[in-house]
């Protein structure tokens, strides 16, 4: 599946790890199949307790989704906590928002001790209510933030004229968010790995997997054999790895940009921002001091064409200046891609009922890098059969307590 349409701005930044080619058939204790963020930062995590991993891509990793992602990450779903306590209950749904705030320092820490740089920011967001009529929902949605004690704060109409020069009629901002050039980090990642002897090879399409009672053979479109104890399916978007999740989740498209430099100083402190809109759009500063921006999701796989998407991000541009009228600068880049999201809003990251040594590391959703390194943490107790007390929220068939 195609997975973008347009001019990419990641590649810009381009700085690939020195990933292998596989020519021979190999045997390890963990194969990960998938390469991009999802893969990196479960086999990143696994490297460092010591494991014997192999990663394997059909492509190159980080040319796929996250050669698309904006890099705008927060603790918040898409789905408010107060809609997913209407949807799963109390626990379910304060339970995942805790286990995202674990995501988020998990990947501030680990942002900070690579020895690559990779455009992290911890920061924090506005979450504007761009009518009047949304306002009820908007502080239904921050008193249910603060009474369960997450970081958030309510900023009124003239504050955020006066300190932030945006226009919306309330926001909520919230902080243990953070900005990041996805790109740049799954090739740092990956560098890491490669460092510390996990073998990451790109080029290399698994077709199936033969799963025998102590072991897993991985065949290839080569023909060659990778044998593992353990397997991990963090393909992504585009492929059909673990079929019995489709039913539960939908691939759409979305289309972003990016500006030329900025010549003047941002809206307050360069926080990130996204609306309530249906369908909504969100911006933020790129580390070179351009606006990355998205939104103007649409249902089906299906990429446009070029107009298409000149049309639409022209749409998500007049929409942020009507947030931020001073807005001057050109778009330079513009694409569409495919995401993939969970009917319910919540990722899925778990151990196969059927086979223990088996896991699924799908975090679809717009906080997908969030997801991906909740997936490291939980992959990790899984494989050392400790219970995690919040994994019960992303496994599928969804389950309560």
């Amino acid at each position: 599946m195609k997975l973008h349409l347009g001019d990419l701005f990641w590649e810009e930044t381009r700085t690939d790890a020195d990933y292998l080619e596989l020519n021979e058939d190999i045997s390890t204790d963990i194969l990960v199949i998938g390469g991009g963020m999802s893969g990196a930062a479960v086999s990143h995590k696994l490297t460092e307790a010591g494991f014997d991993v192999v990663v394997v891509d059909k492509g190159v990793p980080g040319y796929g989704s996250s050669d698309g992602n904006t890099g705008i990450i927060q603790y918040n779903s898409d789905k408010s906590l107060y809609e997913m306590i209407n949807d799963f209950g109390e626990k379910h749904a304060v339970d995942f928002y805790k286990l995202s705030i674990l995501g988020m320092e998990e990947l501030e820490n680990v942002a900070k001790l690579l020895p690559d740089e990779v455009g992290y920011k911890s920061t924090e967001s506005l979450f504007l209510a761009s009518e009047k009529k949304s306002l009820k929902e908007l502080e239904k949605n921050f008193t249910t933030l603060r009474k369960y004690g997450f970081p958030a704060e309510y900023i009124f109409q003239d504050t955020l004229a006066d300190e932030y020069d945006l226009n919306a009629y309330g926001a909520i901002k919230t902080s243990m968010d953070a900005e990041l050039n996805p790109f740049k980090m799954v090739q740092a990642l990956h560098r890491d790995n490669l460092k510390k002897d996990t073998k990451v090879f790109k080029n290399t399409e698994v077709l199936n997997v033969e799963e025998l009672k102590d072991e897993f053979i991985a065949h290839t479109s080569t023909g060659l054999k990778i044998t593992s104890k353990k397997l991990v399916i963090a393909t992504g978007y585009a492929e059909k790895m673990y079929p019995k999740i489709e039913k539960g989740m939908e691939r759409n498209t979305t289309f972003s940009f990016v500006t030329e430099v900025l010549d003047d100083e941002p809206w307050g402190n360069g926080e990130m921002i996204w609306d309530n809109e249906d369908p909504y759009v969100y911006f933020r500063l790129t580390e070179d001091g351009r606006i990355i921006a998205g939104g103007r999701d649409r249902s089906g796989k299906e990429l446009s064409d070029e107009k298409k998407i000149q049309r639409e991000t022209d749409k998500i541009y007049k929409k942020m200046k009507s947030y931020y009228p001073k807005l001057k600068a050109k778009i330079e880049y513009r694409w569409q891609s495919v995401f993939g999201e969970s009917k319910d809003g919540l990722p899925f990251i778990g151990q196969d009922k059927k086979n223990k040594n088996k896991y699924y590391v799908l975090g679809y959703g717009g906080n997908g890098t969030c997801y991906s390194f909740i997936a490291s943490i939980l992959i990790l107790h899984y494989i050392m059969e400790k219970e995690h007390e919040y994994a019960y929220t992303t496994r599928y068939p969804r389950e309560n307590k």
